[in-house]
């Protein structure tokens, strides 16, 4: 079979995937790079399930926080406590689509 794109039109559907790529991990994975700010230190994203825990029950506040925690309960594979702590998040934060759409993801996942 012959491709029949040229370079230019198949560089930018590459740059097209690569975008939706980006934005569907980030809707879905939230941002795996995002460190928080705790108590004057900071808590990189790998941060485990108790650590972040710890820190948002210190700083309720904190949005990034609350989401990091349910990213963590959610590679752990405990759905209900990573929604548990997305709702949250979705007080503090109401019209964040990040939070919205990986609520949705998991209510709408099968446990």
């Amino acid at each position: 079979m012959r491709n029949t794109l040229n370079e230019t039109q198949g560089g930018r559907w590459l740059i097209a995937v690569a975008v939706a790529a980006a934005l569907g991990a980030s809707a879905y994975g939230y941002s795996t790079t995002t460190a928080s700010h705790v108590g004057g230190r900071t808590l990189p994203a790998s941060a485990s399930v108790a650590e972040l825990a710890n820190a948002a029950e210190r700083d309720p506040g904190n949005v990034t926080l609350w989401k990091q925690l349910a990213q963590a309960h959610r590679r752990a594979g405990d759905k209900a406590a990573a929604i548990s702590a997305l709702v949250r998040a979705a007080r503090l934060a109401p019209d964040d689509r990040e939070i919205n759409a990986a609520l949705r993801d998991l209510s709408d996942s099968r446990p």
